[in-house]
């Protein structure tokens, strides 16, 4: 055949099936011999027996020759036209092609996918992190009867709950909507996931089609996974799918479902399925039931869309959802569930008929059982967890406290019953009815320009360069900004508290009326003059030194150096024992046991006792003329109460830097424990005896007749309840009224109350009104009558304060000089008939009647009493002869 012709299909295949073409060459024996024919077996046959050598050695000499290499041997080798083409071939091409381009794009994504795994890998949370997840748990308050009393977070507001204490509608609710295959899959979803790979080639839109796992690795690293609310990133689902995938690497599906339900956020501060129940439904996730359920999982596709309390009535805390998104939402979760055969048909169409009834109460540092002591135990709790390496807003600590809520639901009432009632008294007192304290308003008009020039519209006056006159005399004509101004400075306040006096434990602490009107806590922070009540260190003292509650002492008036004591009455004259003067309240008394003894003793022992405020040992000290705070002055009488036992920090223990916080405020802590329940410190306090049980229970016994027939004997008559407990205590009334006290003592109880104003320019009109008989004994008295009406927290009405053994009163001795009448026979005559007490006339009649039956012991005797043999001090064995500071 001619090397230039031009042959068709047919010649070629005729020419190729000849004889003649399977002998033309080396070609066509080599391909007979690659098929297998029988000649290429016989081929391979006489190759192998030795003419298969020849040939080769034909075939090298021919190849060897200067004719191949001048190209005549190359020219005559003729190369065979290529195969024809047919419509299998053709296919079976295509396919390979295809199948070829597929298998480049697989190995690119695995390089792709390798390489993105690679450098995403060091970005993800590590594996420590992700085996030890950093959740911000807020730290619980709890009372010592295990109820909630306050909580403290940063932004979150979470409490963590095992999956056992959900509601298993819960659960159901959130697989049927969120993810149905969540038990089927290892942290990826993939028929999800092509769904999303899909939407993103076609549309570019990314949508969720997230699983559980997917969503706990945003909620538990938000930073790591580049989390943005709103925001949608390839990035950020790349980083989802492979801490996902870390995630189920390493926990249970069941712990997955618990960590992801005790993360996910909802509104009002609300995190966790626990804080969202109790949020919207006042109620434990236990208890949520499948329409609930459905609420609130239905809310976690957009928070804010689906809140089922937007639009809610003011004020109220039970109604009836009027969101109809949030109603449809449900709707839908609860046909998800009945899809997935997790929820009957019956059940299904009973709630989804039902309206959505919602107890609204988002949480609120405001809005709990002690407010006020809840901020004070904050501020210490803040300094307590820095100074031992934890997060108090994060780490999930729980404080155990010793309030009692019952006992603290009872304060707490009393005192706002007890304070109306004084509110309005004393807003006549400066006015009258229709018009409360507008004397005082207009008799104090540069105290009145003071308050105003405090407020946020005179600043915002001023810097609008309004005078000062002028911005003064403007908001004065404002009678709406004027009346809320008196409202809130003319506001009687109170503080309460009771302590436990076996165990030195805080029971109830109302830091005042209403924490939302006044912040101001006025039992631990607020200092202020404690009045008579401080006398009970001179008292204590005087026994403590071997005085009996006989030993008497000079009621004449007398000067010490630049001082000159005078009682409230202003009775002077005579001689009275010391129960008589303590029960009256005797202020010269009080200054000449001061005086016998040293200011700095009367110091020592108020500090024994518990007192930790700064107090200056002036000669004045008996009388209350250093500030204290009401939680103190409890703690020291609770050392009566105890038989001489203090409850309490040492004068040598580190005290709370921030000033608001007392450092009694330990006896209100019972332990700190971590999220797992390990106690980490435990503050039961640790009591020590700083009396002798014969001096506290002689203090004790005397104070007795304060409330029996001194200046608190109204107590068992307003409040009958009172009568057949074992009561002691003592009043306090500061100069000019400023400041009312009351403590009372129980062998089981000690109960404090301070009343009066946060000014102290603004003071109770008249001791009548303003004495501590009538402002803060009743709210002790209204306490101890809610007591004794709950029997699960009342006093023993049995229960006395028993005498110690191998008891001794001491000796009865004058204690003291005379006076300005001192040796003068007439000094009897002199004397006023009235009660030298502190306290108001109210009580001036019960002190005269002493007064005048210790007169007549006086006329029998001489001007100059034959001196008596001193008192054996307690724990001394020495004696003194000789009249003792005469």
């Amino acid at each position: 055949m001619d090397d230039n012709s031009t042959y068709s299909d047919s010649e070629l295949e005729s020419y190729f099936d000849s004889s003649d073409a399977r002998k033309s060459g080396a070609d066509t024996e080599l391909e007979d011999f690659f098929d297998g024919t029988p000649e290429a077996s016989g081929a391979s046959a006489t190759r192998a027996s030795g003419d298969g050598a020849t040939a080769d050695a034909e075939l090298g000499a021919f190849f060897a020759s200067p004719d191949y290499a001048s190209g005549d041997g190359a020219s005559r080798v003729v190369l065979p036209p290529p195969p024809p083409q047919t419509p299998r071939t053709s296919q079976r091409r295509r396919t390979l092609r295809v199948l070829s381009v597929i298998m480049g794009i697989v190995a690119l994504g695995a390089v792709a996918g390798f390489g993105m795994v690679a450098y995403f890998w060091p970005q993800l949370p590590s594996l420590e992190q992700i085996e030890n997840p950093k959740n911000l748990l807020a730290t619980v308050v709890l009372t010592s009867d295990n109820l909630e009393l306050a909580r403290y977070y940063q932004d979150e507001n979470r409490t963590w709950v095992p999956l056992d204490s959900i509601s298993p509608h819960v659960v159901n609710a959130l697989l049927a909507t969120e993810d149905r295959r969540f038990y089927d899959h290892w942290g990826v979803d993939g028929i999800a996931l092509g769904a999303i790979v899909k939407d993103a080639i076609v549309s570019g839109d990314f949508r969720g089609a997230s699983t559980v796992t997917m969503q706990l690795s945003r909620n538990l690293y938000r930073e790591d996974v580049n989390f943005v609310v709103g925001e949608k990133s390839v990035v950020r689902k790349i980083k989802e799918i492979l801490t996902a995938i870390r995630i189920e690497r390493i926990y249970t599906k069941d712990e997955i479902l618990e960590a992801y339900l005790n993360t996910v956020p909802f509104l009002y501060n609300a995190y966790g399925i626990e804080s969202a129940a109790e949020t919207f439904f006042d109620k434990h996730a236990s208890a949520l039931d499948p329409s609930e359920s459905a609420v609130l999982i239905g809310m976690l596709a957009a928070n804010s869309a689906y809140d089922p309390a937007r639009g809610r009535p003011e004020g109220e805390v039970t109604f009836e959802s009027t969101n109809q998104q949030s109603i449809d939402r449900r709707n839908v979760v609860l046909t998800n569930m009945r899809n997935e055969g997790v929820l009957s048909e019956e059940a299904y169409q009973e709630h989804r008929a039902a309206p959505i009834r919602l107890t609204f109460s988002p949480y609120s540092h405001e809005d709990n059982l002690a407010p006020h002591f809840a901020e004070v135990l904050r501020i210490w709790f803040k300094e307590w967890a820095e100074r031992n390496n934890y997060d108090p807003y994060a780490d999930g600590l729980v404080i155990r406290t010793t309030i009692d809520s019952r006992m603290q639901a009872l304060a707490t009432q009393a005192v706002q019953e007890q304070m109306e009632t004084l509110q309005a008294r004393t807003g006549q007192s400066w006015g009258s009815t229709s018009d409360p304290y507008g004397y005082w308003w207009r008799r104090n008009t540069a105290v009145v320009n003071e308050y105003i020039a405090d407020t946020e519209p005179y600043q915002s006056l001023r810097r609008d360069g309004v005078a000062r006159e002028d911005a003064i005399a403007q908001l004065r004509q404002q009678e709406t900004f004027m009346d809320s101004l008196k409202t809130i400075k003319m506001r009687v306040e109170a503080g309460l508290v009771a302590i436990d006096p076996h165990s030195g434990q805080v029971k109830a602490w109302v830091g005042g009326r209403n924490y939302v009107e006044d912040q101001y806590d006025h039992v631990g922070t607020s200092r202020r003059q404690p009045g008579s009540t401080f006398k009970l260190f001179a008292y204590t003292t005087a026994f403590a030194e071997g005085y009996s509650p006989d030993s008497y002492v000079s009621n004449a008036g007398f000067k010490w150096g630049d001082w000159i004591p005078k009682n409230s009455g202003g009775g002077t004259g005579g001689y009275l024992p010391l129960k008589s003067a303590l029960a009256g309240s005797v202020n010269i008394v009080a200054a000449r046991v001061t005086k016998h003894f040293g200011p700095e003793k009367i110091k020592e022992t108020a500090e024994e006792m518990g007192i930790r405020s700064p107090i200056e040992a002036v000669r004045s000290i008996a009388l209350g003329t250093s500030d204290v705070n009401l939680l103190e002055m409890a703690a020291a009488y609770s050392t009566v109460a105890s038989g001489g036992i203090y409850h309490g920090p040492s004068m040598e223990e580190e005290r709370p830097s921030d000033p608001a916080v007392p450092p009694h405020i330990v006896l209100a802590v019972a332990s700190i424990e971590d999220r797992y329940g390990n106690v980490i410190e435990d503050f039961t306090p640790a009591g020590r005896e700083v009396l002798n049980p014969s001096t506290a229970y002689t203090t004790f016994a005397t104070m007795r007749g304060v409330i029996q027939s001194g200046t608190a004997r109204s107590l068992t008559g307003r409040f009958p309840a009172t009568r057949r407990l074992d009561l002691a205590g003592k009043t306090g009334t500061t100069q000019e009224n400023a400041d009312g006290w009351f403590m009372a003592m129980h062998p089981d109880l000690v109960v404090g109350s301070w009343v009066g104003f946060n000014d102290r320019r603004i003071k109770f009109r008249s001791t009548t009104l303003g004495q501590g008989a009538r402002t803060a004994l009743p709210n002790v008295g209204a306490f101890f009558q809610l007591l004794q009406s709950d029997s699960t927290v009342a006093l023993d009405p049995d229960r006395r304060f028993e005498k110690p053994e191998n008891y001794s009163a001491g000796r009865s001795a004058r204690i003291g000089g005379g006076g300005f009448w001192a040796g003068d026979s007439n000094s009897r005559s002199r004397s006023r008939r009235s009660s030298g007490s502190s306290e108001s006339s109210e009580e001036r009649n019960e002190a005269r009647g002493m007064i005048d039956q210790y007169r007549q012991r006086d006329r029998a005797q001489p001007a100059a009493p034959a001196p008596a043999p001193a008192p054996t001090p307690q724990g001394g064995s020495s004696e003194r002869g000789g009249r003792i500071g005469w």
